[in-house]
């Protein structure tokens, strides 16, 4: 169904292959082809079937900035917010389900140097229209870890359709 699709990952070669490439490897029914520069995955082909493959690219090689900025430039859905923080604290349940975590949780927020500690009116607004959202249900780490995981997947669609929109109609 998937066959010859090219799937783009944002920051995949810094960040993603870690976790992917020894599985995409094993799942590959051929020798994987890699295109790399400077140590950078450009192109990897798995192969599924003799003449079937998936090509996964990384879109932070073509659009170097992160996923929000990109977001904002192309003027599509944002992906959200998410206590990065809190689930990297090595006390934290990962079938948590209670009280929106704190502020200081939401890296994410800063809208200046994050080492500052200081947040910006439009940071504290964010973060209390965020959690106002869960004021007649409990915030579940696994429930919004996926949510926030499908809008990521979703905004760089997005933000990859209209760049290639973009390089069409400037360049045909």
């Amino acid at each position: 169904k998937y066959n010859k699709y090219i799937i783009y990952l944002h920051n995949f070669s810094n960040f993603d292959s870690v976790f992917l490439l020894k599985i995409l490897t094993m799942l590959s029914k051929k020798t994987p082809e890699i295109i790399m520069r400077d140590n950078k995955i450009i192109n990897l082909k798995i192969w599924f079937d003799i003449n079937k493959y998936i090509i996964f690219r990384d879109s932070y090689l073509i659009l170097p900035a992160s996923l929000r900025s990109l977001a904002k430039s192309f003027n599509v859905e944002d992906k959200g917010l998410f206590p990065y923080k809190f689930i990297n604290e090595s006390h934290v349940d990962l079938e948590y389900s209670g009280k929106v975590p704190e502020i200081s949780y939401f890296d994410n927020l800063y809208s200046s140097n994050p080492s500052d500690k200081l947040y910006t009116n439009s940071d504290i607004e964010n973060y209390n229209l965020y959690s106002k959202s869960f004021l007649n249900e409990n915030w579940n780490l696994k429930k919004e870890t996926i949510k926030y995981c499908e809008q990521d997947v979703k905004s760089l669609y997005q933000v990859i359709d209209k760049f290639r929109l973009n390089i069409w109609d400037l360049f045909r």
